[in-house]
This record gives structure tokens, sequence and C-alpha cells, in this order.
């Protein structure tokens, strides 16, 4: 069976692309010069922002299945998209997301419709379960906190990798949170060192990395004190506590889940992306908890400049466009063997560069043989 994690936001995007469907025949019956391409100036772009002083400004702070609800001056509004704006074709999944600033026509108390988005500053996305379009996370965000935990579920570095990657493509500040840690009282010894590697790996590299636990509070004030008058975005991988953590940290009241007992896999507790306003100033946003992430359009390019690391040693590679991976002599293998080079971080590139551009029998091979 195929992995269907739809959150609402997607069921309500789902049923705006049927709606598109049926207005645009209709629309082609009656009048096409009104849907003709040189009435925008490009593909995906909205129409320009009207002047009637009747509209109100606002902030999406959350989407579901009603619709999409904004944040009008502390009231909050359940709102649609007006014609034309559900007619834009895009390569995005959703051409809305929480924390787009928008202007709103007023129906009916407290309902409107949504007639122009404003133009966003960042962005946190990933491609969806299709591989062909983008699903928009959260935007206009200041930093995106990528949340992990020791165990259960498992850390994943090339999880942390995606993310690192695609806050960077957004224009946000990458932070790293490590949840459970209290977890590492029980954890083997291969898994504390493990822990210990990633951190000298990251911490290396400049990334700020928070260790937390929920369950004692360590490592709370330093966290809340960074999200202080900020726009933050909390994401991450299913069960690793990112509502635990926040209801502990600012007393909410957000649903929470366990994790199976088989496979200490998360639950999708967190159905929809919403927006929480802190209490010492800024906000943050919660957003369901994921499986997999795949970058939207991943580029070997950005693989070279993300494990920028690597590129003192294969600067001298033999090969002008060697992979790292099975070619001879390659000083990146050999910076590895002599550990300069984090066996964690190299496997994560591996691991992207794979589905980056695929790898060819021969090289698939090699590999193989190599294990």
């Amino acid at each position: 069976m195929k992995d269907r994690y739809y959150h609402e936001e997607e069921h309500f995007h789902d049923r705006d692309r049927k709606q598109f469907k049926k207005d645009r025949r209709i629309a082609q019956e009656t009048d096409r010069s009104k849907f003709k391409k040189t009435d925008l100036k490009k593909e995906g772009e909205t129409p320009p922002p009207p002047d009637d002083p009747n509209l109100l400004s606002g902030r999406v702070v959350a989407i579901s299945g009603e619709g999409v609800w904004v944040d009008v001056e502390g009231a909050e509004f359940l709102c649609g998209l007006k014609g034309l704006m559900k007619k834009v074709r895009m390569q995005s999944k959703n051409l809305i997301a929480v924390g787009d600033l928008v202007r709103v026509q007023p129906t009916a108390e407290k309902e409107g419709s949504i007639v122009y988005i404003e133009e966003r500053y960042s962005f946190l996305s990933r491609t969806d379960i299709t591989g062909k379009l983008e699903q928009l996370i959260a935007v206009n965000i200041d930093q995106v906190l990528i949340t992990a935990s020791v165990k259960q579920p498992t850390l994943k570095p090339s999880l942390i990798d995606r993310y690192l990657i695609a806050t960077k493509k957004g224009k946000m500040h990458p932070v790293i949170v490590i949840n459970k840690i209290d977890l590492l009282d029980s954890a083997t010894e291969d898994e504390k060192h493990f822990y210990k590697e990633f951190l000298a790996a990251y911490e290396s590299l400049g990334y700020p990395i928070f260790s937390v636990s929920m369950l004692n509070r360590t490592g709370l004030a330093p966290l809340c004190e960074l999200m202080k008058n900020k726009s933050s975005v909390f994401s991450g991988q299913s069960g690793v506590g990112k509502s635990s953590l926040l209801n502990t940290a600012f007393n909410f009241g957000l649903a929470t889940g366990g994790l199976a007992n088989k496979t200490y896999k998360g639950s999708h507790t967190t159905t929809k992306a919403q927006l929480l306003p802190l209490p010492d100033g800024g906000f943050c946003i919660d957003t369901p908890g994921i499986r997999s992430f795949g970058v939207w359009k991943l580029q070997r390019e950005d693989l070279i400049h993300h494990f920028h690391e690597f590129q003192p040693f294969a600067r001298e590679c033999h090969y002008p466009n060697c992979s790292h991976l099975v070619e001879p002599s390659c000083e990146v293998q050999k910076a590895l063997a002599e550990n300069k080079i984090s066996p964690i971080r190299f496997e994560s590139y591996q691991t992207l560069l794979e589905e980056t551009e695929g790898l060819d029998r021969r090289t698939k091979r090699i590999m193989e043989q190599q294990e």
C-alpha cells in the first residue's frame, strides 16, 4: 500500500484542484480571454494587490479541512481562496501556507475570501509524495528548529542534512534540536558513541545544537531564549516530541502521542501546521511529523555546497567530476580513511547523492562488491 500521510491541509488543496478543473471547463465555455496566460506576467504569479480600502491584512495561522484560518488584528477569520487565486498554476502542491501574509475580503462575520498573498521572504518546503510537486510547510519564518531524538526514533543524520539543505534554500537559519537526551542513561555504548560522534561532526561545522529533554526540562531555557521575539518552525520526524517540547516549554495544550511498540515510529498526532504566539514575544509553528523528507529539486550543486568540508580534498581528486564513491585516486575517500572526514557525514552524502543523480549499474555493482 502506498504510504499516504496527507495532512488536513493537503485534503483542502486536493478539493481546490477538483474545483479548479470544474471552473476551468466553465470558463473555457464562456469567456476564454479571462484566463489567457497573457493576463499574468508569468506562470504562478498572483494578481496585483487590490486598492480596496475595505480589504483586511492578516497572517495565515492554520489550514484545515474547513478552510484557511487568518489572524486579523487578533480576530480569526475562516477564509477561502477567491476566484482567479484558485486558478493560478504553479509547481507547488499548495498555493498558500501557514505564515503567509494575505489580504482578505470580508464576506460575513469572521469569514472572508483571500484575494492576495504578499511576497514571501523565506519558506520551508519539501517534495510531496508524488515527487512532482513542491509542498510548502511554512513561510515567512526566521529559523527552523530541526528536531530529532537520540533514540525512539533513532537519530538520522541524513534526514537532518535534508532539512539543513532545505533551510538554506528557503533563506532561513537552521537550529538542530536533539530531544530525549534523558534516554542516554539507558542507551547502549554504540548509541552513546554515535551521539557523541554526531555532535562532534556537526558542531565543528558551526551548526547550533541544543540537546534537550522534555522529561527533566534540560536545555529548555536556552532554547526558549533563542526563540524570543523570533518566528520559528519546529519540524522533524514523527515521534521526536515536537509538540511535547512546546507543551513543556510554553504550557501549550497540543495533542501528543506515543510510538508504535514494534517499529518505534511516531504517529501523526499533529494533523496540521499551526502558528502559536509565544508568551515572551515572537511565535512558532508546530508542524505534523514526517517519515520522509525529500528536498525539492535537489541538485548535486546543493550537495557540493552543503558538504563543504569535502572540497579541500575533492579539488585534488584525479577525476574532475569524481563522485567520491568508487573512483580510483579519490582524495575524499583517502581523507575518509584517515578520519579527516566524518563517517556520519560521508554516509549522509552518499545517501543524498544516490537520490539526486541515481547511480549507474557499474557504480552500484562496485559499491556492492565493496560491502
